[in-house]
């Protein structure tokens, strides 16, 4: 692995690894933008869109006007019973009934359901009561039991440390000509705080969200993973997009998008509009880069072994205003 400061400066080396929520990724443009317009032409009559097992889009729609309209754009379609409006006002009510420990619930679009994830760990009460309010809603969620807990990663693509605890770089970026690394806000609460390998923190948003955003004290600019695949955008993540993430600990792993708009809590933590992948990661990894190709799609919250769940680059970017490095 990569320590060096000057080694910083190569956006997906470090990431904190403090939660193991798994990472989810964002589609190709020239693969979203037919998606896009369909589901734009259709309004509220479509269930989303996500990708097969080929990497091809496939808009859900719900009734055969909307598969006409999407055939005749040359889109791939299917016909489902729940609307996107539906899933995620069934996502939004779950979200209000307060969080549960060691669980989790978002959007599934391959499968036209709300998932709600529970696990060993989940206090019985609490994991009893969500079960029931999931199951008032008949095939529009389904439940996942999953044995142990989900967990929070501090330990640290290269490595950034304050001392006491390691997580991961997710992307380089810059705003007003300052060299900036954007990782994972629990790094920041539950791992000290900083300075980051020499930087200071600039601004941080944990729990709710989780991002990070410290100075690159190495000065080194360009936006660069550590197996060389430059980012050259950010974008949101779609259920069944093939993506990779990178930590100081696990190294490169790849995986695919199963769940977007997730809300989780661990270890007393609550995070919202999560994305979540099969690509494995560890402690350690945290704040590290999840990327489809050269699009960043997150940095890594934290996970339970098999998934991993990351925090959404486009919304840490909005919130701080950065953009990727020109030089």
């Amino acid at each position: 692995m990569r320590t060096t400061r000057a080694k910083i400066g190569v956006l997906g080396a470090a990431s904190v690894g403090l939660l193991a929520l798994s990472l989810a990724t964002t589609p190709v443009a020239s693969a979203a933008a037919g998606p896009d317009r369909v589901m734009s032409s259709l309004g509220a009559a479509t269930g989303g869109y996500y990708f097969d097992e080929a990497g091809k889009p496939v808009v859900n729609v719900l009734n055969d006007a909307g598969l006409a309209t999407a055939q005749s754009s040359g889109v791939t379609a299917k016909v489902v019973r729940h609307s996107l409006g539906e899933l995620t006002g069934v996502k939004q009510h779950l979200d209000s009934l307060g969080s549960v420990p060691n669980a989790g619930w978002g959007l599934d679009i391959a499968r036209n359901q709300v998932v709600v994830d529970v696990y060993d760990a989940t206090p019985a009460a609490e994991r009893d009561r969500l079960v029931r309010t999931a199951r008032q809603y008949g095939d529009l969620v389904r439940v996942d039991r999953h044995a142990g807990a989900m967990s929070l990663f501090i330990k640290g693509g290269d490595q950034i440390s304050n001392g006491k605890s390691y997580c991961s770089n997710g992307f380089n970026v810059e705003k007003d000509g300052k060299k900036l690394l954007l990782s994972a806000g629990h790094c920041e609460v539950l791992g000290g705080g900083g300075p980051w390998n020499g930087g200071k923190t600039v601004g941080f948003k944990f729990p709710d969200e989780d991002n990070l955003l410290a100075e690159n004290a190495s000065g080194v600019g360009p936006s660069e993973v550590r197996d060389g695949t430059k980012i050259t955008s950010f974008a949101d993540a779609v259920v069944g997009e093939n993506m990779k993430r990178d930590g100081r600990t696990s190294g490169v792993t790849s995986g695919k998008v199963t769940k977007v708009d997730y809300t989780f809590e661990a270890e007393g933590y609550t995070v919202y509009h999560e994305f979540c992948s099969t690509a494995k990661s560890a402690g350690g990894d945290s704040g590290g880069p999840a990327y489809d190709g050269g699009k960043g799609l997150g940095t890594l919250s934290g996970g339970d072994g098999s998934t991993s769940c990351f925090f959404p680059a486009s919304l840490s970017v909005k919130r701080y205003g950065v953009s990727l490095p020109q030089s």
